[in-house]
C-alpha cells in the first residue's frame, strides 16, 4: 500500500519543488541492496544487442577516458526495474504530489563512474516540452523520482537544487542550461542520498551535480512521469523522437547531422560528441 504523505510533506513539495523520502520511510523496495546489481546488469548489456532497444550513451572524462555515462529506455528489458518503476506504491506517492495518475515518460540510469563528469545547472522541462506540443500549450509538469543506487555525496556528485526555483524565472541559455549569472546569484542545496532513498522533483526545478571525485561508482536511477490526463503515449513519442534526433553513440549514421538533437537533449549532460556533426568522425 502506498505511503500516505503528511500535510507537511505535501506543503514542502509545493513550496520547494522537491521532496526527499528515505528508503526506510517509503519501503517501496523490500531490499534496496538489489539496486547496484540491477544497475550493473543494465550497464553491462552488450552494445551488439542494443540497437533499437535500450539506449547507452558515453562520455569522455577529464583524463580522456571514454566510458559509459548513461542507459535510457531500459525498463522494457529488465523485469525487476520495470516492477519498481510501475509499482502501485511509487505511483501512489507521485499521484499524491501531482493530483493525477502518473505514467512513465522517461527512464534512465546515470552511472557517474569514477572520474565521471558533472551535469551543468539546468531545468529538465526544455528537453521534454517539445513532445507534447499539442497538449496543455506545450507545458507539462513532469515529475521525476530520483532513486539512489549507490550512496550519493558532494564528493561523488550528488544532486544539488535551488529550493523554490520551480516558482522563479530562471535565466536559461542554450536550451535548458541555466546561466552562470543566475547560478551564482542563488543558493544551492546539496541532497545526499543513501541506497534506496528517493528524491522527487518537478521538471522546472533548478538542479545540477558535480563530478565523481572518488574511486567508486555513484549511479542514480531517474524515472520521469507525466500525468495520464496529458496522454498515454508520451513515452513512446519521446523515445521515437530521441532515437531519431539524438541516437546513442553507436547508432549514429556517418554523414547525418545530429546538431539539432544535441541542442535539444545534451545542453547539460556530458554526452560524447562522437558522430554528432555531419563532418565529425563516426
Amino acid at each position: 500500500m502506498p505511503l500516505t504523505l503528511t500535510p507537511a510533506q505535501l506543503s514542502f513539495y509545493r513550496e520547494n519543488g522537491y521532496l526527499l523520502l528515505r528508503a526506510t520511510e517509503h519501503q517501496i523496495l523490500p531490499d534496496p541492496s538489489v539496486l547496484p546489481r540491477w544497475s550493473d546488469e543494465v550497464r553491462n548489456w552488450p552494445l551488439s544487442e542494443s540497437k533499437g532497444k535500450w539506449m547507452p550513451y558515453f562520455e569522455e572524462t577529464a583524463t580522456g577516458v571514454t566510458q559509459v555515462m548513461r542507459t535510457e529506455k531500459f525498463m522494457d528489458y529488465h523485469e525487476g526495474l520495470k516492477a519498481l518503476l510501475c509499482s502501485e506504491d511509487l505511483g501512489g506517492i507521485l499521484a499524491q504530489l501531482s493530483g493525477d495518475d502518473m505514467l512513465l515518460f522517461k527512464d534512465k540510469i546515470n552511472y557517474k563512474l569514477p572520474g565521471g563528469n558533472g551535469f551543468a545547472a539546468h531545468l529538465d522541462a526544455p528537453a521534454y516540452d517539445h513532445i507534447n506540443g499539442q497538449v496543455a500549450q506545450n507545458h507539462i509538469e513532469h515529475v521525476t523520482a530520483n532513486i539512489a543506487i549507490h550512496p550519493a555525496s558532494l564528493a561523488n556528485g550528488c544532486l544539488e537544487v535551488v529550493p523554490g526555483s520551480h516558482q522563479m524565472t530562471v535565466d536559461l541559455v542554450e536550451g535548458g542550461r541555466i546561466s552562470e549569472r543566475w547560478s551564482a546569484e542563488h543558493e544551492w542545496t546539496p541532497v545526499p542520498l543513501d541506497v534506496g532513498d528517493i528524491l522527487i522533483f518537478g521538471s522546472h526545478l533548478a538542479h545540477r551535480s558535480g563530478p565523481n571525485k572518488t574511486e567508486t561508482p555513484r549511479a542514480m536511477l531517474y524515472a520521469t512521469y507525466a500525468g495520464r490526463s496529458e496522454g498515454d503515449d508520451l513515452r513512446e513519442r519521446y523515445y521515437k523522437h530521441r532515437r531519431t534526433a539524438f541516437p546513442p553513440d553507436h547508432e549514429r549514421v556517418p554523414g547525418v547531422d545530429y546538431e539539432v538533437g544535441w541542442k535539444t537533449y545534451a545542453f547539460a549532460a556530458p554526452f560524447s560528441r562522437q558522430g554528432v556533426s555531419a563532418t565529425s568522425p563516426a
